[in-house]
């Protein structure tokens, strides 16, 4: 895992970043240009020698795809044209978690035209280019700024974003709904999540349709820096995950389970997907306690249980019952979150009325759910626990 090497890291960047846009000459601009290189070649350097963690490892390999696809010739174009890609990446998480070393990873991997740029320098580069358009009397002055950045760049990387003032929150809303719109693409770190950022401000209500921008538009990930100690506890729990038939002693025994890893300190939770809410009333950081009605009798898509299992690592399912051979929609619900839940290595305890075999008995989704239940099986042994990021 990532501790002091990511401060390095950060140190490196911040070394040659500090002074960036600051009386840009020509003479500057390739001074700049010069010390960009170095920091690119100190720190390429410098990442031959991290031990990833599982996490920041497969984030960085997602980030890698990414990068091949941006370097396509005229990728850009199909990115922005299909409903299932996104408009940027805004990745958060703790101090000293990773996401600087990952933003430089990806900003390496990049053949396509880039900038990467602190936050700061990022800000102090915008108003001064407002002020120089304003004194020239030009108007539409935030489109102006944008368009100027897609003639420089394809992909805009821009380092522990952070919302301080109300100025700022007034101008970034508008600002990136431009960008957005010259299809360049934005790679955000910040130490904050969408929803808490610029949290209690002046005028907030005003900056919440940025916020919308990022959840609705951009790929959400979260980095954490420790180990949860209650996945530990989940980790430990011996005997049968996958519970069954739902007699009194099981149900306790699923109860215990719960209580064991939440210490029963659950609360109610909101998940976003595509602009809509997916509530949960019994969520703790990282463990999501469901049931039957809650996960499989409402209307979810496929979609919406990859987004579910993106955000949990640990998810008990509660009184898992009999799916009527008709019920079709029902069973592919099912069928898709177990898919979801073994691909993302969920920790997964269920309780259900009867044996895997027998909670199914339709033909219409019969060959799919021979997969579900081998993956049910294979995620009740002990040598799924091995597949998970976290084991160990």
């Amino acid at each position: 895992m990532i501790k002091s090497s990511t401060s390095l890291v950060q140190y490196i960047s911040e070394s040659f970043r500090q002074d960036e846009f600051k009386g840009e000459s020509a003479q500057r601009r390739k001074l700049r240009e010069h010390r960009r290189d170095l920091q690119n070649s100190l720190v390429s350097s410098f990442l031959k020698y991290i031990v990833l963690d599982a996490k920041q490892a497969a984030l960085l390999e997602e980030l890698k795809q990414l990068a091949t696809e941006l370097n396509k010739p005229k990728s850009l174009f199909k990115f922005f044209n299909q409903n299932n890609l996104k408009s940027g990446i805004y990745l958060y998480g703790p101090v000293g978690s990773g996401k600087t070393m990952l933003m430089n990873s990806f900003f390496e991997e990049l053949t396509t035209p880039k900038i990467i740029i602190h936050y700061q320098n990022f800000m102090q580069e915008i108003h001064k280019s407002m002020h120089k358009l304003q004194t020239e009397n030009q108007k539409d002055i935030i489109p102006k700024i944008a368009k100027n950045y897609a003639k420089q760049t394809k992909v805009l990387c821009i380092d522990e974003f952070e919302i301080k003032d109300i100025t700022d929150a007034m101008i970034i809303g508008r600002l990136f709904d431009e960008l957005i719109k010259q299809n360049i693409f934005i790679f955000i770190t910040s130490n904050t999540s969408p929803n808490n950022l610029y949290k209690d401000g002046l005028q907030r209500e005003s900056f919440l349709p940025f916020i919308k921008i990022i959840n609705n538009t951009f790929y959400v990930k979260y980095l954490d820096n420790h180990h949860d100690y209650r996945f530990d506890k989940a980790l430990g729990v011996k005997g049968e995950r996958i519970i069954y038939p739902l007699t009194l002693e099981n149900q306790n025994k699923l109860e215990k389970i719960i209580t064991e890893i939440s210490d029963n300190n659950l609360v109610s939770q909101n998940i976003q997907v595509l602009g809509r809410e997916i509530s949960f009333q019994k969520v703790h950081k990282r463990i999501l306690v469901t049931d039957y009605n809650e996960l499989f009798a409402r209307d979810l898509s496929y979609i919406d249980y990859v987004n579910i299992c993106q955000n949990f690592n640990v998810i008990i399912v509660g009184n898992v019952h009999t799916i009527d051979a008709n019920d079709t929609n029902t069973a592919v619900r099912l069928i898709n979150f177990i898919d979801n839940a073994y691909f993302y290595k969920i920790l997964l305890f269920m309780s259900l009325e009867d044996n895997p075999n027998q909670i199914y008995q339709g033909s219409a989704r019969a060959a799919e759910f021979k997969r579900t239940i081998s993956r049910l099986n294979e995620m009740n042994s002990e040598s799924y626990l091995l597949t998970n990021p976290d084991y160990g």
